[in-house]
């Protein structure tokens, strides 16, 4: 009976030692499937988070001109309308594809559609921010953007007669620590001028609030005119800027640039540029801005284009997305008729994103 009894126990250990042993290796290989389903809800996570943004964009800013210079005439104009997209895609661990396109509008030539303004794809990196294509340069992301209130194309008046706007086959930098930024942007035409390097433009500031204090420094070849592939002549140009917005909502901005040309032949012209622009808010809807601009240029005799002058413009924001402005610019030249315009025109901006 006994050994019955040892028999029948040995059996029940026996048979708790193979359960439990099933038991381990079904709650192993349970773990297992449990850490492989994990790694792929991760893996899925990390791939949703990768998501892309978009924006498209348009502004139609039609104008009513009356310009008195020699002679009196009245236009309709525009004020830089354009439209555009912007692209962001998460590229993963702090990586960001971008993609730019941007085209103008002209009201004032048959609504014409397709000048370029911009048009670039790059990415932004924890080691900085890097594109190729058609960009703003340095000389107007520090120095022009501040003072460029106005509505007027040929704002700033200073700055737009001899400076960048847009750069076409353009390399751009851009690394920001805090509130210093470095900026530096090259372009690369080996079909005009220089084989290599056409244009270098650095530039560092430094922002804090609605403070800006700017340096940059520009370099730039241009090709003969009936000989493209020699340089005709080589600019360089040291430029300062400074904005800032007050506790009494007054916005004041000034950029300074001095420009030195050698021209082919040995020639060299000295042109010195001064914009100062101000704003304030009448009202929740109203804003005043004025300006006042000096370009000095050293040319002698009847090509000297220097000029002085100022803009006086009020504008009434009705919504988000329309607005109504008036404009008065002067201008007085060293060796021409002064010139005087006024405007009233309209802006609708349109903007989608998804």
């Amino acid at each position: 009976m006994s050994i019955n009894i040892f028999q029948q126990s040995l059996v029940s250990v026996g048979l708790l030692s193979l359960f439990s042993h099933q038991v381990w290796a079904n709650t192993s290989e349970i773990e297992a499937l449990k850490k492989r389903l994990a790694a792929l809800e991760k893996h899925s996570t990390d791939q949703s988070t990768k998501i892309s943004t978009a924006k498209v964009y348009a502004t139609l800013r039609p104008s009513l001109t009356h310009l008195k210079q020699d002679i009196s005439t009245v236009d309709v104009t525009d004020f830089l309308s354009h439209a555009g997209f912007y692209f962001e895609h998460d590229l993963g661990r702090g990586w960001t594809g971008i993609g730019h396109g941007e085209w103008s509008i002209d009201i004032a030539d048959n609504g014409s559609f397709g000048k370029s303004r911009r048009a670039y794809v790059g990415f932004n990196s924890p080691y900085g921010r890097i594109a190729i294509g058609k960009q703003r340069p340095v000389q107007y992301l520090l120095i022009a953007e501040y003072v460029d209130i106005f509505n007027h194309p040929n704002a700033p008046f200073a700055y737009d007669t001899f400076s960048p706007f847009f750069v076409n086959n353009l390399v751009s930098y851009k690394k920001k620590w805090q509130n210093v930024s470095l900026l530096f942007t090259a372009q690369f035409n080996g079909e005009d001028g220089n084989n290599y390097e056409d244009m270098m433009n650095a530039g560092l500031s430094y922002d804090h609030d609605d403070f800006h204090v700017a340096v940059t420094y520009l370099s730039q070849d241009f090709p003969l005119v009936d000989m493209p592939s020699q340089i005709g002549s080589t600019v360089e140009t040291v430029a300062y800027s400074m904005a800032n917005r007050f506790e009494n909502d007054l916005y004041l901005a000034v950029a300074w640039q001095q420009r030195e040309l050698d021209v082919f032949g040995g020639a060299q012209v000295t042109q010195i540029m001064l914009d100062i622009s101000l704003a304030y808010n009448l009202s929740e809807n109203n804003t005043l801005k004025a300006g006042y601009f000096d370009l000095d240029d050293d040319t002698l005799g009847v090509n000297n284009i220097s000029y002085s002058g100022y803009n006086l413009t009020i504008e009434y924001k009705m919504s988000e997305s329309f607005q109504v402005h008036a404009e008065i610019l002067k201008k007085s030249f060293a060796e021409s008729n002064d010139a005087t315009s006024f405007s009233i025109g309209f802006k609708y901006n349109f903007s989608m994103n998804w």
